[in-house]
């Protein structure tokens, strides 16, 4: 009697309902990689040398079939630190190489497209878009190479969600973020061109609906 009662147990954990109105939450964590866009270079697709790993939490809430609330963080090195790249900003500092620790929190909207008008609400495959804004605390890992503080950014990017069954599912999200000002690294002391640094993440996520 005790083992029919578990199967039964474990058979509504897996088969109930996905994220909807009567499941209205979903909680996953994964890891992933991120990269730096600013004054010293452009790194977002040099997988090879310039990628640093990060992890992830991230909880979203059911607003309605096209609209989810979602809460995040990551905690993961940040910067760009190629071997052998030496560039001296006017005061004879080496100050190409930045290093630090990149913290993310971000509150944002997230737009489903299976929605039930698009594609249907209980798909297996379920792509979604998503914009909001963070507040990403920064610490300096090597002396004097990047600005520490609290930076607040704006957020935004796409994502895919597999469902595996309806209670979990796997997620993918390629998320951008421009902070607030250009202190960070540097660029309003020493950059002929100023521009705010940015960040791109790819994550990669295992969920569970409840």
């Amino acid at each position: 009697m005790k083992y029919k009662i578990l199967i039964a147990v474990l058979a509504i954990a897996l088969y109930s309902s996905a994220q909807t109105a009567d499941n209205r939450n979903n909680l996953s964590i994964g890891f992933g990689t991120q990269n730096y866009n600013g004054v010293l270079e452009n790194t977002w697709f040099d997988f090879e040398y310039e990628t640093y790993g990060a992890s992830m939490i991230n909880y979203s809430r059911y607003i309605n079939p096209s609209f989810d609330f979602m809460a995040s963080t990551t905690v993961g090195n940040f910067g760009h630190c190629r071997d052998g790249d030496e560039v001296y900003w006017p005061d004879g500092a080496v100050e190409l190489n930045m290093k630090s620790m990149l913290v993310t929190a971000n509150v944002t909207v997230k737009y489903k497209f299976a929605n039930g008008y698009i594609i249907k609400e209980d798909a297996k495959i379920a792509p979604f878009i998503y914009l909001g804004a963070g507040a990403n605390p920064v610490l300096d890992m090597w002396t004097h190479r990047v600005d520490p503080g609290v930076y607040l950014s704006a957020v935004g990017g796409v994502g895919l969600r597999y469902n595996i069954t309806t209670k979990f599912n796997f997620t993918y999200i390629m998320g951008f973020g421009v902070f607030n000002n250009d202190k960070m690294d540097y660029g309003n002391l020493y950059a002929p061109t100023p521009m705010n640094p940015m960040y791109m993440q790819n994550t990669y996520t295992l969920g569970y609906t409840f």
